[in-house]
């Protein structure tokens, strides 16, 4: 089976056979398959040979070649789950090549059997003809493609291999619904290129429906053709039905002679919507043509507004009817109008082609009174021409209600709160502060005052006691044994204060210098308490009936003082003595 394709790669076209009374004697190449799906150089590419058929009528002569799948004729000539049943005509340097100038023109009938792909959860589709590349991979340079939606035409070409539709190189147009049991007559004028200089105009049943320019071939790729019934797996035997095949330099090398067959009249859908419409056509044994979309003011969006040909015009049957559908009023831009006067905006969107609609007016502290706060639509927004743009116009910042401040010094701050927003204000900052005078927990003062006018909704702030201040405590400083004078600097020194001093005689401490001290050294005392002191007078000491002086230390007393005790010690001796002899 693949030596026989590559022989088939390699056919070169024959000279036509005798033209019939359809086909011009100047065709170049033709095939009216009068035997068999395999002739004129045709190869049958199908799970069997049984695949392929000779039925009757032809397009032009008494014969065509029907192409038949059957469940699973999947995974043929690298078909992969698709199943297939094609011929083709393999490579030649007679046409489709680079550069080169062709016409071709064959007809295509979908009979009873034929199965349109059905919308569903995978992508179903179908191939009913092709201009093959020459590469490994990638979208035939063109091909009819059998959808859900119908028929369309696909071309791909130019520097990268298209894989899918949304590949850079795509172009695609779209025919119509399939109508089964009439003859399609498509003819195209092609020329190969993968370059800009390309193109590839298309005909069906004589009424063209495209003219397309662009890359047509892949660089460094030429192309071959088949006739087609490849398609995914849909579970049940499919037919396609080819006839007469024609390959010329002009127009008139390919173009039918004959008449095309019986006609029909084309069914007036001006006024309905566009499924109504297709309905109608597809019903007449027509075919949906090109569909334009037009702005209306008139007709509404997705109705008729004009077909061609006209409503009741003799037309071949399976011919094309073109429709321009109505898109609705033209379309818009709103004006972006927030922040302008109401005069301004009104004028910018009538000078739009707009109307004014609803003007509501609400307060706002950010926008200036008269001023638009928002619009409906959006600016931006395309609308249909005339549509109503409804405004939001500023009133000015809203009446502030007044309350007065309750008054809440001496209350604990559970309660001052309470009252605040009972007030219907709102608590504001609160600090503590020390005091002698109001309890931990109450108010000293607020803000603003008890009586106040404020707006609703506006912050008190308290002051709130916390108790009286801590009293500082110092350490006592230790003066045993210092001077008065000195202990007493010390003592004030530390910020305290000097207390009661009590003098007392001390053998030990030297007259004036501190005994002891109260509180004694050392302890904690609240700043600026007192400290009381006892301070030495000095000492006498008896040493058997003698009197002396103390020593230099040991508080005794000096001579001087000595005496002075001795003098008045005699002197009252004396006094006592004259006293009592008196008395005897």
């Amino acid at each position: 089976m693949r030596a026989i394709a590559v022989a088939v790669a390699i056919f070169v076209l024959a000279p036509p056979p005798p033209a019939s009374a359809q086909i011009s004697p100047n065709a170049t190449w033709s095939c009216e398959f009068t035997n068999s799906p395999t002739d004129c150089g045709f190869y049958l590419q199908a799970f069997a040979s049984s695949r392929g058929t000779i039925v009757s009528p032809g397009r032009d002569g008494s014969t065509a070649a029907e192409l038949t799948t059957q469940p699973g004729d999947s995974n043929l000539f690298g078909s992969g789950t698709a199943e297939r049943a094609d011929v083709d005509l393999g490579t030649s340097a007679t046409y489709c090549n680079q550069g080169q100038d062709e016409w071709w023109a064959h007809s295509i009938m979908f009979p009873q059997s034929y199965v349109v792909p059905p919308s569903g959860s995978v992508w179903n589709w179908g191939v009913v003809f092709d201009f093959h590349h020459t590469g490994p991979t990638g979208q035939p340079n063109f091909q009819i493609a059998s959808l859900p939606t119908g028929l369309e035409f696909w071309v791909s070409g130019g520097p990268t291999v298209v894989n899918g539709p949304t590949d850079p190189g795509f172009y695609s147009v779209a025919i119509g619904p399939v109508t089964k049991n009439v003859w399609y007559d498509f003819m195209y004028h092609v020329k190969w290129s993968s370059a800009s200089d390309g193109f590839f105009q298309a005909w069906i049943n004589g009424q063209q429906v495209m003219n397309y320019s662009g890359a047509t071939l892949y660089v460094g790729q030429s192309c071959y053709l088949k006739l087609a019934n490849y398609h995914t797996p849909l579970g049940v035997p499919i037919s396609v039905i080819h006839s007469r095949v024609v390959m010329g330099a002009t127009q008139a090398d390919v173009q039918l002679p004959s008449s095309p067959g019986p006609t029909v009249p084309v069914p007036n859908v001006v006024g309905q919507t566009q499924a109504a419409a297709t309905s109608a056509i597809t019903g007449a044994a027509l075919i949906l043509g090109a569909v334009a979309m037009q702005s209306s003011s008139t007709v509404p969006s997705g109705s008729v507004i004009s077909e061609s040909p006209p409503g009741g015009t003799k037309v071949a049957s399976g011919s094309a009817v073109n429709l321009v559908v109505s898109s609705g009023p033209s379309q818009v831009a709103v004006p972006n109008v927030v922040g302008q006067t109401q005069a301004a905006a009104t004028s910018a969107i009538t000078g739009a082609g707009l109307t004014t609609g609803a003007v509501a007016q609400q307060s706002s502290s950010t926008v200036a009174s008269g001023s638009v706060i928002s619009e409906s639509p959006a600016g931006g927004t395309r609308v249909a021409s005339g549509s109503a743009v409804s405004l939001v116009v500023s009133s000015g910042p809203s009446p502030v209600a007044q309350v007065t401040v309750p008054n809440v010094v001496g209350q604990t701050q559970a309660a001052a709160t309470s009252a605040i927003t009972g007030a219907a204000l709102t608590l504001g900052a609160v600090a503590m502060q020390s005091s002698s005078t109001v309890p931990s927990g109450s108010v000293i003062s607020e803000s603003p005052p008890g009586g106040t006018k404020v707006a609703s909704g506006s912050a008190v702030n308290l002051v709130v006691s916390s108790g009286p201040s801590p009293v500082a405590q110092v350490a006592v400083p230790n003066v045993v044994g210092q001077t008065q004078a000195a202990a007493a600097s010390a003592i004030t020194g530390a910020g305290l204060t000097m207390g009661a001093v009590a003098m007392q005689s001390s053998s030990t401490v030297p007259s004036g210098s501190v005994i002891s001290e109260n509180p004694a050294a050392g302890a904690d005392a609240v700043s600026g308490s007192a400290v009381n002191l006892v301070v030495s007078t000095g000492g006498v000491v008896s040493t058997g009936g003698d009197i002396t002086t103390g020593g230099g230390g040991g508080g005794a007393f000096d001579s001087f003082t000595l005496a002075a005790l001795l003098s008045s010690l005699i002197g009252g001796l004396w006094r006592a003595r004259k006293i009592r002899d008196r008395v005897l």
